[in-house]
């Protein structure tokens, strides 16, 4: 095959790395395209930078790019297909799979590129079918949670093959079932890694319902093979399924996966997901048929070798210190949100420092993976120890557990001590929730020290939660140039918003939250 020049969108990514390296070792030009917006730095692309036929652009393609040297070949695989990444910002995620697919599709037209979109078997919904092939046309929920990635991956098949009958672009279109292997984002956030990473860690691994929900995992390298043999086929579009048809249950997965890592690890059930699928499984008849391509990795191969990658790198303990004035059994609206988080995330522990208040609660409290600390002597005066000692109270514990991650649920004596642990431990990422409560007294000495304390805060933060967007005049009035994230209103929702937030943070790299807007 003559050597090309292959634009790679999404090039960052698990998959997209992959797709970088394969093409740059067999002598084409690769241009690698991507926002950073999920992966946070380029470590899966390190050692390619520098490399003479590789280049490296950030950038979004809800906006417009063009480029001089004429592109070949056009792999569009931007877009996160973790719930985690894609629910955070659903509006961004319907624009990639929409304007973007309008503006790689124009690039593609111009240059009389071969154009390969990279879809999903999202497209099927939870489908009511055994086996899924191309022709079945799905069950979605275009109302749900899921939607922004499932219709917008929908919208983006529609718009393939109306720029194929309008303009004659050649397009290709695959339909990826879950794949695995290494290089996976360890916080994705996906029943894979996150069964993984706590199996090696000792943690307990949580599967939402029952586990009676089937997948079907493909390993990388036979992904990989199907996507070259696919953008190789001539006078073929698509779509085509490349999935593994081998089902496990996410259950019999959790439990082979603590097998495999010889794991102390414990399954625990939480609520069912909304709209999770039932079942996945595809039918592959027509790859087999078109592309000669079928799996040759077996689920246990597959799940050794990611193991021993995922026990080679260093895997970050999930740990949130939170301070807040009060906490259980005293919960107001701020404290519930934390408090339905730590039931929903059972992978991570929690520390809460708080104030006391009452004489009969013990100082130390551990309630599943939340531990409580309680400060003061059991009075009203207790908030004020919270506010001058709850950053050493935290210095301490920090020498044992090395917090990374810190939470301050907006009180002005909560947010002195993230602020005096902040500039204690600069390495420390500060998150913040800003509620109405914050701003219901104006005008008094006290209101006006603890517009003083928000404001400090506020310019130590690394992401800031607003509990409503009509506390964004406040907020603005408070610190200008501050960027915000709306408090998503339902649990499972803002579970999704702060494991995205905890998952970017922790990025070394990129210490600001990227959303784009």
């Amino acid at each position: 095959m003559k050597n090309k020049t292959i634009l790679i969108t999404g090039g960052v990514g698990f998959i997209g790395s992959y797709l970088c390296e394969k093409y740059l070792e067999a002598g084409h030009k690769i241009i690698c395209l991507d926002n950073l917006q999920t992966t946070g730095s380029t470590k899966n692309i390190e050692k390619l930078l520098g490399k003479r036929d590789f280049k490296f652009i950030k950038h979004d393609i809800i906006e417009p790019i063009n480029f001089r040297e004429k592109v070949d070949w056009l792999f569009n695989l931007a877009c996160s297909g973790s719930p985690t990444s894609y629910q955070y910002d659903p509006i961004h995620t319907i624009k990639t799979n929409t304007l973007g697919m309008i503006n790689m599709l124009e690039l593609a037209r111009r240059h009389g590129a071969r154009i390969m979109q990279f879809s999903t078997s999202e497209v099927y919904g939870d489908p009511q079918t055994p086996a899924q092939n191309e022709a079945y046309n799905g069950n979605v929920n275009p109302l749900g949670p899921r939607a922004c990635y499932d219709e917008g991956k929908r919208c983006a098949e529609t718009l393939c093959m109306d720029y194929y009958r309008e303009y004659g672009v050649d397009v290709k279109i695959i339909r990826i079932f879950n794949t695995y292997g290494p290089k996976m984002d360890i916080n994705d956030g996906r029943a894979m890694t996150n069964f993984i990473v706590n199996a090696l860690a000792g943690k307990n691994l949580a599967i939402y319902g029952d586990g009676s929900n089937t997948r079907s995992f493909q390993y990388i390298d036979d992904l990989i093979s199907g996507i070259d043999l696919m953008m190789r086929r001539d006078n073929f579009t698509g779509p085509v399924n490349l999935g593994n048809p081998e089902e496990i249950s996410v259950l019999a997965l959790a439990g082979k996966i603590i097998e495999k890592t010889k794991s102390n690890s414990k399954i625990v059930k939480q609520k069912k997901s909304t709209d999770d699928p039932k079942r996945r499984r595809p039918d592959i008849s027509l790859a087999k048929e078109k592309l000669g391509w079928q799996p040759k990795i077996s689920l246990d191969h597959g799940l050794n070798k990611t193991i021993e990658y995922f026990k080679t790198i260093e895997l970050p303990e999930k740990r949130i210190l939170a301070f807040t004035i009060k906490y259980y059994p005293d919960l107001g609206p701020a404290e519930q949100a934390v408090a339905d988080l730590a039931r929903e995330m059972p992978d991570t522990e929690f520390h809460i420092i708080t104030a006391k208040f009452r004489k009969n609660l013990a100082k130390h409290e551990k309630i599943g993976n939340t531990h409580i600390y309680r400060l003061g002597f059991g009075g009203g005066m207790d908030k004020y120890f919270l506010a001058l000692g709850g950053a050493f109270a935290a210095r301490k514990l920090n020498k044992k557990y090395k917090f990374k991650f810190v939470w301050s649920v907006m009180s002005s004596y909560g947010a002195l001590a993230a602020i005096l642990f902040r500039l204690m431990f600069k390495d420390s990422l500060l998150l913040l929730i800003f509620s109405r409560a914050e701003i219901k007294r104006r005008g008094t000495i006290r209101a006006k020290l603890a517009a003083l304390m928000y404001k400090l805060a506020l310019r130590r933060a690394d992401s800031v939660f607003l509990s409503d967007i009509s506390l964004e005049r406040n907020l603005k009035l408070l610190e200008p140039n501050v960027d915000f994230t709306v408090r998503q209103a339902d649990k499972k929702s803002f579970v999704n918003q702060v494991r995205y937030t905890y998952a970017k943070l922790l990025n070394k790299q990129e210490r600001k939250l990227e959303r784009y807007k």
